[in-house]
């Protein structure tokens, strides 16, 4: 009898395991990849509401006074770029 002889139908048990190892790895990579695109979508969206934020200070500093509407025309116009 060998040493790796596990008796009557016990390498299915090893095989099955190794499987299932390996469906574990794949679902791991298909979860990281997803995050990923998920993260670089959500950045990009950041940009914009920066953006917003910007605008939305400059007319808040328009509507208190403390810029003048050429002050206000020229920013909002270097926002557009």
């Amino acid at each position: 009898m060998h040493m790796w002889d596990w008796g009557f139908g016990g390498g299915w048990i090893f095989m099955i395991f190794i499987w299932l190892i390996i469906i574990a790895v794949i679902a791991a990579i298909i979860i990281l990849v997803v995050n990923s695109t998920k993260q670089n979508k959500s950045s990009s969206r950041g940009i914009d509401s920066g953006h917003s934020a910007a605008v939305e200070k400059v007319k808040e500093r328009y509507a208190k006074g403390e810029i003048d509407r050429e002050e206000y025309k020229q920013m909002m116009e270097d926002l557009k770029d």
